[in-house]
């Protein structure tokens, strides 16, 4: 493995999370976001970050309300987005975050979406139930990045990935020549070795890199000035969430809900999920397609409710961002979010002094 750059834990978090206990657990939780918020925004805004749509694809309905929704459409669309994020380190140098650049493509080697593209052929799969809005090299391009600039990629969870076009591995040479996969160790132990449960959502042989570009992380951790990664097991072992402060706000990413209303049910227009979520009594309402640690996701999305705090331009509605977000499709009637919030952009995207030094 390669040696963990000089990131700090956040702080409160851990001992919250070593509760055992699942309800005692969430109400250590609780409080231990809000202080962990307060410490966080302290510190100032992130330098940058843009968001950048990749591609939209079908995921079951069953899976992205936990079977609350009660349209007959058996497929969502849901829009796969990456964020750029360039914050200043403990050393006071700008880096670059690739957070969830999915290589798409090769990522229709997962068990579920390969027999989806089995079942409805190509055409359909490629030109009617998914849109590509534009590739992770295409977007740096736009963003007057290169290959070289990118210090570190992560992703929320490892479902669906295909990690060696970026790192290298399996005879492919790495796209990105400096950077460093940052993952938690609980989810890169669980890729190397699956439960038969897990695997249809992983491409086979997608996590064979180099062990040197692998950085583990255990827990909450503070990457710099305004970004940071929260530890958010539940919809894997080793989930996690981006967390980013501007001058404006807190938001938080991942892909635990589908919709900014996963967080806000009782606020949802879509037929049967406030219905649902009031007959539970449940505060959120989880992307449900691995049930293996539900107690635990739902904690998360508490976490990432409160961490992220309510939005700017809609108050009502938490600020949270869905790495693939629920999208309007005429595939999925009723199926519609009831509120889109503007994408997380702030200042200037920019090549760093030290990707050129190491150029």
């Amino acid at each position: 493995m390669s040696q963990s750059p000089a990131f700090r834990p956040l702080p409160f978090l851990a001992e919250a999370h070593a509760e055992t206990l699942p309800g005692p657990r969430l109400q250590k939780l609780r409080r231990a976001a809000l202080q962990a918020r307060e410490r966080f925004v302290q510190e100032g805004p992130v330098a940058a970050v843009a968001t950048c749509e990749l591609v939209t694809f079908p995921y079951p309905s069953l899976f992205a309300f936990s079977g609350a929704a009660s349209s007959p459409a058996p497929y969502v669309m849901m829009t796969h987005r990456m964020q750029v994020v360039q914050f200043v380190d403990a050393k006071g140098e700008r880096r670059t975050l690739l957070f969830n650049p999915s290589d798409y493509e090769r990522g229709q080697a997962a068990p579920f979406y390969r027999s989806l593209r089995e079942r409805y052929g190509a055409f359909v799969s490629d030109k009617v139930m998914s849109t590509q809005h534009g590739t992770v090299q295409s977007h740096l391009a736009s963003l007057g990045l290169t290959p070289g600039d990118v210090d570190f990629l992560a992703f929320d969870h490892l479902h669906i990935q295909d990690l060696r076009g970026w790192l290298g591995g399996d005879g492919l040479s790495a796209y990105f020549p400096r950077a460093k996969l940052l993952v938690q160790r609980a989810e890169w132990e669980m890729v190397k070795d699956l439960h038969p449960m897990q695997s249809v959502w992983f491409v086979p042989g997608g996590a064979d890199i180099p062990e040197e570009r692998v950085v583990l992380l255990d827990g909450d951790t503070w990457l710099g000035t305004g970004a940071a990664i929260l530890s958010t097991p539940g919809h894997t072992r080793g989930n996690m969430s981006l967390a980013v402060a501007t001058s404006r706000e807190v938001f938080v990413t991942s892909e635990n809900g589908v919709a900014t209303e996963s967080y806000t049910p009782l606020l949802s227009a879509i037929p049967g999920v406030r219905r649902f979520a009031e007959h539970m009594g449940w505060e959120v309402v989880l992307n449900g397609n691995s049930r293996e640690d539900s107690l635990l996701q739902y904690s998360s999305m508490v976490v990432e409710k409160l961490f992220a705090g309510p939005s700017a331009v809609e108050g009502a509605f938490v600020n949270f961002h869905p790495s693939s977000l629920l999208t309007s499709h005429l595939l999925a009637p009723g199926l519609s979010p009831t509120i889109i919030l503007p994408a997380p952009n702030f200042g200037d995207v920019r090549p760093t002094p030290a990707s050129r030094r190491a150029a």
